[in-house]
């Protein structure tokens, strides 16, 4: 996929959505509107339309979206929204989401780059994120989350849910990230499919050298291991530094599980 492709829909959006009388501006989200696009970007088109023509508009989202992106071989609705996503035969990702005018909420979206605006004035000016780090903050939710999971390792491997208890690696580490990211004052979250920006060449190299698991219990509890301890270190580092209450409960409690089930020690 090359820039090309994203840049003909970006192009096609601009000059034919304007020429469909139900819609009432256009605009791009995400990172054709950050400027972080690159070769790999999906195209995230969004509409306002008026309120009268909600119905029509969702039920013909694909026709619209295959007017825009070319062939599909998927259009798939996204439940809740009107509209959803697309993919093209070069497997080009493009979303097309409509608004009706007064659930339309500008402020919505962290970037913004408008395309069409039928009366001048309905669309805000095009905006980018703020800067990328700030001051560091303390997540307690995910400090919370990472305690949870990890406890719940007993469980899963207590009913020998090996599948399960892979998966679960990924949960505490997902914790692990949300942590760095607070380290460096990072509150967005750039998708599902971009996260190096956020995170420092040293947190990178961590999270690359934690151990591969399959699904043999022993590896399982070797990876959580390794991600416990570092979680530990960085939290209560983290909690000094922006002033906040480390659960120390939680963590002993959790912390006195897994060692009695387990028979070694994870902080």
């Amino acid at each position: 996929m090359t820039h090309h492709a994203q840049l003909a829909v970006i192009d096609r959006a601009r000059t034919e959505l304007p020429k469909d009388e139900r819609v009432l501006g256009v605009f791009l989200i995400g990172s054709h509107a950050s400027g972080e696009d690159d070769a790999y970007s999906d195209v995230d088109v969004h509409v306002v339309i008026a309120d009268d023509a909600a119905d029509s508009f969702r039920a013909d989202f694909a026709r619209v979206l295959e007017d825009l992106a070319g062939p599909l071989v998927l259009a798939d609705p996204i439940p809740g929204l009107i509209g959803g996503l697309g993919i093209t035969e070069d497997w080009l990702h493009v979303d097309l989401i409509a608004h009706p005018l007064s659930e339309y909420e500008p402020a919505d979206y962290e970037a913004v780059l408008p395309l069409f605006d039928r009366t001048g004035d309905l669309l805000p000016p095009a905006r980018r994120p703020a800067a990328e780090h700030g001051e560091p903050y303390f997540p307690l939710p995910a400090v919370n989350l990472f305690f949870y999971f990890l406890g719940n390792l007993v469980t899963v491997l207590g009913r020998d849910e090996r599948v399960v208890g892979n998966s679960g690696i990924v949960a505490v580490r997902d914790q692990l990230v949300k942590l760095m990211r607070a380290e460096r004052g990072v509150r967005r979250t750039g998708g599902l499919k971009r996260l190096n920006t956020y995170l420092s060449t040293e947190q990178r190299a961590f999270l690359e050298s934690i151990p591969a698991a399959g699904t043999d219990p022993a590896d399982i509890v070797a990876a959580n291991r390794v991600i416990c301890a570092e979680f530990i270190r960085r939290g209560r580092a983290l909690a000094e530094n922006t002033k906040a209450a480390w659960p120390d409960r939680l963590e002993e409690a959790t912390l006195r599980r897994l060692r009695d089930h387990f028979g070694v020690e994870f902080g």
